[in-house]
């Protein structure tokens, strides 16, 4: 399954401006598996919860951390550059952004059924 995303810069962040990406999902039940794609860098993410909230590992990049909702695109920015101060900006707004994605998607299938 592909799903198409776009990424928005947040307020504040210079220069403003959007780009697309592309998430390849892998597993769709939790903890979720996907490749996400965006602005000429690429994420295997495993996300999912556990027994004190929600947590994020992206393992070609040496990050694993806790995260809020997957639709909680401010607290889930500001935990990934906080802890991870080498991620790019552009590149956290490609991961939470695709969280949010695979979220709307998630979803979107519980609503179907």
């Amino acid at each position: 399954m592909e799903l198409d995303y776009t990424c928005i810069w947040k307020p504040g962040m210079e220069p403003p401006g959007c780009w697309k990406g592309r998430i390849r999902l892998i597993k769709d039940t939790d903890p979720y598996e996907l490749e996400a794609t965006a602005r000429y860098s690429s994420f295997h993410i495993l996300c999912g919860k556990h027994k004190y909230g929600n947590y994020i590992c992206i393992p070609n990049w040496n990050i694993g951390t806790e995260l809020s909702g997957l639709s909680d695109t401010f607290w889930n920015f500001e935990r990934l550059t906080t802890y991870y101060p080498k991620l790019s900006k552009v590149d956290a707004v490609s991961i939470v952004s695709a969280l949010e994605r695979l979220n709307e998607y998630l979803l979107s299938k519980e609503e179907a059924g």
